[in-house]
Order: C-alpha cells, then structure tokens, then sequence
C-alpha cells in the first residue's frame, strides 16, 4: 500500500514538473515571438544628427525578415546606409534569433559576410537569401546578444569581455562592448570598440549611442 502510493506521488510530482516545464517554454516562445515581430523595420538617426550639428554621422538602418531555412527560423538582413546618399553602404550582417531552451532569454547571433557586394541591398531583394549558405557566413565569436524584456519592450546586452571584432582598416583585434534597446518606437545601438590598453578606437566614448526612430516606409 504504501509503494502504491509513493509510486502515485511520483507520477502527480512528475506531471507537475512537466507542466511546469511546458509553461515555462510557452512563456519563452511568447517572448521570442514578441521579439522577432518588433525587431524588423526602416529606422533612420537623422534627429540625432541633427542635434549634434552633423558631428553624429546621418544613417538609415534597414532590418528586413528574410527566409534563409539552412541558417535558422528567425533571420534578418540589416545593412546600414548614408541618408545622403543611398549608395554607401557602411555596414552589412546578419541577425539570427535563437529560441531559448527551458526558458531562457533569447539570443541573437551576428554573422558578417564573406562576400558582402554578394548581398549588398539584399533588404529589397529577400529571396535571395534561401541560398544562403552557413559558408556564407562569418560568425562574431562571443557576440551574441542576450534579449530581456522591459515595460515598454526589449534590451540586449553582450559580453565584452569575450565579443571580438576585427579593426576597420588593419584588422586588429579589438574589444567590443554592444547593446540594444527596442521598442515600438526605435532602436537604440550602443557599439565601442578598445584595443588591448582599453583605449577606444571605434565609437564616441562620451555617448556610444545611435538612437534610430522607426520609419513609415519599411515594405515589410
């Protein structure tokens, strides 16, 4: 009698944990959900610059929703231009929002290209992204951006002391520190790059940030 009813106890303890377990997943997919339906759109900085008297440099910020099934379910393309002039692309990469696993926050992975002119646009032309390739692609070693929901949306935050990037120009390898903040208004971008003194070479050590509005004019 009693092995009967500890061998019940058992189960209704285990039924318990699964569908603890099983909310807990629902509740991140929820989020992840939340996440990738925010996160695309047409953003520009042009009030900033304008604040700063032009001394902050005038970008639009394009993050298209892209298929590309070999390189996971939420991919997006994101390239930066010139607002004065649509044919300098500054920037090119690749966002991929990972599903956490029992709970946990997302994660985003930024990948670079091994050929960026191959891509380059690639926001007004997203089918060509279901060949891309993971030989396509160049991953950020210790980049990856983890994602925590807030009252009015989401911040990201990496690791600095493990996210490394190469130097414009000489290919030295610096530290990156990066974070993000999203919400239904914008998207905020905080990227400094330190040698190996902790002298920053990439970004304005007085405001790192580059604070985008959403655009009207994002076709997706």
């Amino acid at each position: 009698m009693v092995e009967r009813r500890l061998r019940g106890l058992v189960a209704v303890f285990a039924g318990l944990l699964l569908a603890a377990c099983a909310s807990q997943q629902e509740k991140a997919d929820l989020v992840v959900a939340d996440l990738v339906a925010l996160l695309p759109g047409s953003y520009d900085n042009l009030a900033q610059s304008r604040a700063s008297a032009g001394e902050r440099t005038a970008l639009l910020l394009m993050v298209a929703p892209v298929q590309a099934p070999l390189i996971g379910d939420h991919v997006f393309y994101v390239q930066e231009i010139a607002a004065d002039d649509a044919r300098r692309v500054l920037a090119q990469r690749v966002y991929v929002v990972a599903a956490p696993a029992k709970g946990e926050e997302p994660v985003m992975v930024q990948l670079d290209f091994a050929e960026p002119a191959r891509w380059r646009d690639g926001h007004l032309r997203r089918d060509l992204f279901r060949g891309l390739l993971p030989t396509d692609l160049r991953a950020r070693a210790g980049c990856d951006l983890v994602w925590t929901r807030t009252s009015s949306g989401f911040v990201a935050v990496n690791d600095a002391q493990e996210c490394r990037v190469a130097a414009r120009g000489t290919g030295e390898t610096l530290r990156a520190e990066q974070r993000m903040e999203l919400d239904r208004n914008g998207i905020s971008i905080f990227d400094l790059h330190r040698d190996a003194a902790g002298v920053v070479v990439y970004g304005d050590a007085a405001d790192p940030w580059y604070r985008f509005i959403r655009r009207a004019d994002a076709p997706w």
